[in-house]
């Protein structure tokens, strides 16, 4: 029988993290780790949130495919996809926390520089798109950090709606990846998997209750939100890590 105060809290944590999900079409995760984490440990933590994760995403996938581009998604998936099986080399060459560090602490710099009014004026070509697919998925299956792709896509000249599309559908395949590499890889037992699904339906009511801010918010202040979920979330993993 789990402790009732822990599962109270990861409640709260999963549904804090599953409107962030559902708000801004990622993130999820970065909020539930600090606090799962320091419940149930960093193995146990990381599997049941990709668990409740990818099974949460799943809400947001069928308007995903009504407004995300294929031309920015596409090669984006394909990159992150195809460099995701050389991310875990990356454990073995350097040390996992000064990596997971020096990623956030790159997001933080970046992401307050876009607050301020930073963005990059033409989109990213096929090629671009493909490249920063391919530092996503090295960084995401090595150190489980999912900011890269979606701090790219804010900073172009899409609008944020459509790069939230873009951002769940490359979460989404990147996502599956991450779990069947677990599911394969033994990681996960009956514990994760219950307290997966204990947690799955107040990450989904959450993430549809995030969905319904974004309709008809005004474009500066969404995009200003995200950043400053990415500049709290970081600085929090730097804090933690």
């Amino acid at each position: 029988m789990p402790d009732p105060l822990f599962l109270s809290i990861a409640i709260a944590a999963t549904i804090v993290g599953g409107i962030v999900r559902g708000y801004a079409g990622f993130a999820g995760p970065m909020i539930m780790l600090p606090v799962l984490t320091i419940l149930f440990g960093p193995v146990t933590a990381v599997v049941t949130i990709l668990l409740v994760d990818m099974a949460g995403v799943v809400v947001l996938v069928p308007e995903a495919l009504r407004r995300g581009s294929r031309r920015v998604s596409v090669p984006l998936i394909l990159g992150t996809l195809t460099c995701m099986p050389f991310g875990s080399y990356l454990l073995l060459v350097a040390d996992p926390a000064i990596m997971k560090n020096f990623i956030i602490i790159a997001v933080i710099g970046v992401a307050t520089a876009m607050l301020f009014g930073w963005r990059y004026a033409k989109p990213l070509g096929p090629a671009a798109l493909t490249g920063v697919g391919v530092l996503s998925g090295g960084f995401l299956s090595a150190a489980y950090i999912g900011a890269i792709a979606p701090l790219f896509l804010f900073a172009g000249p899409d609008s944020a709606q459509n790069s939230r599309a873009n951002i769940i559908l490359w979460s989404f395949f990147s996502g599956l990846v991450l779990v069947a590499t677990l599911v394969f890889g033994g990681a996960v037992t009956e514990v994760e998997l219950w307290r997966a699904l204990t947690l799955m339906p107040f990450y989904f009511g959450a993430i549809y209750a995030g969905s319904r801010l974004v309709r008809g918010i005004d474009e500066l202040l969404f995009r200003r939100t995200v950043l400053g979920i990415l500049i709290a979330g970081s600085v929090v993993g730097v804090v933690f890590f």
